[in-house]
């Protein structure tokens, strides 16, 4: 209750829809956040209310409603002391007390009854367009699946299969059936190949992406327990990716064979892929450092030698199978070769920056224990003065946060000299994997990220590699 005077302050309206906002508009995730606020100053951190025209619009109707509010507490009150009803009065202060949660939970009736008679039906509306579109293209579809990695697979499938045939892929995260939806209706129509990613986050989701742009061919790049707070379970998260097994055959479905809930499911597939093989292909000679990835692949009597700019082992595998993939389309080992040169670290994804002779590290997008495991293993390996780990932990873990995060602490332990952990939730979690391991090395805890990385370049040293995974936005804090 220290705090609850902040909800009094003029900023407050903006602080709800900033939440609304930075929570993608799920009711959900708003009210959850809401419930763990007490300062509301202290909320948007990261950065501020964008005012577009919704915005406006729920930011009038909050206006609105804080004017109700204050019109009946003062007649209420008025009429309280002009008729000395002390129960009158009582109610009025009441009211005026629970005025911020009037608030809060009154912004939820015009977001629901816009999105039931506006949204809704046109969202409905394009993507019926869409489907339309998708039914009467001819091109070969490749779906890209799994809780990790789906990114990073699609852009490599962009560039190498650019080279000889004509390709269009969603663009960024436009993962949802919306966003695949406004993409199809970008489409000329005479695209040789269409790359969607498909995302997930409840039991369904896959199988609904896939009736929209039925795929001829698809890659799982692995299952973790990403979106494990939505899902409820590991089960329905397996369950959900491998629903892209009934509009796929097992003849053209890449798996990751080194992901062990991948492999523990029922497969078929004879496509698996890792850092030794995709299919048929057998890879060798893997060599990786702060300037790129170089291996070769050999399959009877062809060979290619692929060199990218991504780093670390763990890209191999699904670098493998994407050329594995271009190479069974009919595009030329030189061109996959050359659209492989082309690749180069995605923003905020293994992405390494030069600063004052030290090298920083961009993983932030990074939100999985996979890439959490990889990431700690190239810097361990990386011979570099002073190996720095910087990192808040992962979000949406559910049941499993604090296994997650003492699993991380202990693989830390092992791998780096310094660690900078920003202070939250789950920071004692990895401090305790750290003390079972018996971390030797220097702890940092900080308590403004913004701020730290802000001054990063009074902080690193020449021969420094500062490794920086996975980064929470404010509605996570």
């Amino acid at each position: 209750m220290k705090y609850f005077w902040t909800r009094f302050l003029p900023s407050y309206p903006k602080v709800l829809l900033y939440m609304l906002q930075d929570t993608e508009y799920k009711l959900g995730r708003y009210l959850r956040w809401y419930h763990r606020v007490s300062d509301f100053r202290r909320v948007m951190k990261r950065r501020t209310l964008d005012m577009t025209n919704k915005v406006r619009l729920l930011l009038g109707a909050l206006c609105v409603l804080a004017f109700l509010v204050a019109l009946v507490v003062g007649t209420m009150t008025y009429w309280a002391i002009a008729t000395e009803t002390f129960e009158l009065l009582f109610i009025s202060a009441s009211l005026l007390l629970v005025s911020p949660f009037i608030l809060a939970y009154g912004i939820v009736a015009p977001l629901f009854l816009g999105w039931l008679l506006i949204q809704k039906p046109r969202e409905k509306m394009i993507i019926a367009t869409a489907q339309k579109i998708l039914n009467q293209h001819s091109a070969q579809r490749i779906a890209i699946v799994g809780s990790f990695g789906k990114t990073t697979a699609k852009e490599m499938l962009r560039s190498v299969l650019g080279e000889g045939l004509r390709v269009a892929a969603t663009p960024g995260n436009m993962n949802t059936a919306i966003g695949i939806s406004r993409f199809a209706r970008t489409l000329q129509g005479n695209e040789d190949v269409l790359i969607f990613e498909l995302g997930e986050e409840k039991v369904g989701d896959v199988r609904r992406l896939s009736r929209l742009v039925r795929p001829d061919v698809a890659v799982m790049t692995g299952i973790n327990e990403a979106h494990l707070s939505s899902f409820g379970s590991l089960e329905n998260t397996v369950g959900t990716i491998f629903e892209i097994e009934e509009f796929v055959s097992p003849q053209h479905l890449y798996k990751n064979a080194e992901s062990p809930l991948v492999k523990r499911h029922k497969n078929k597939s004879k496509l698996w892929f890792s850092k030794k093989a995709a299919g048929e292909w057998r890879v060798s000679h893997v060599s990786t450092s702060i300037e790129g990835t170089t291996f070769n692949m050999k399959r009877k009597k062809d060979s290619m030698q692929i060199q990218t700019g991504l780093i670390g082992e763990h890209i191999v595998g699904v670098t493998a199978a994407v050329a594995a993939l271009a190479h069974s389309l009919g595009v030329s080992v030189a061109d996959i070769e050359r659209g492989m040169r082309k690749v180069r670290p995605f923003e905020h994804r293994m992405d390494p920056r030069p600063m004052h002779g030290a090298w920083i590290i961009d993983d932030t997008y990074n939100g999985n224990s996979q890439g959490v495991a990889a990431g700690l293993a190239f810097l361990k390996k990386s011979g570099a003065r002073r190996r720095v780990y910087v990192t808040p932990g992962l979000v949406e873990q559910g049941s499993k946060t604090q296994e997650v995060h003492e699993e991380i602490g202990a693989r830390i332990a092992s791998s780096v000299d310094v660690v900078v952990l920003m202070q939250n939730s789950v920071t004692e979690y990895i401090k305790a994997g750290l003390k079972k391991r018996n971390f030797k090395g220097k702890l940092l805890e900080v308590s403004d990220p913004l701020q730290f990385y802000t001054n990063l370049d009074q902080f690193v040293a020449a021969g420094d590699i500062v490794l920086m995974q996975n980064d929470w936005t404010d509605n996570y804090q």
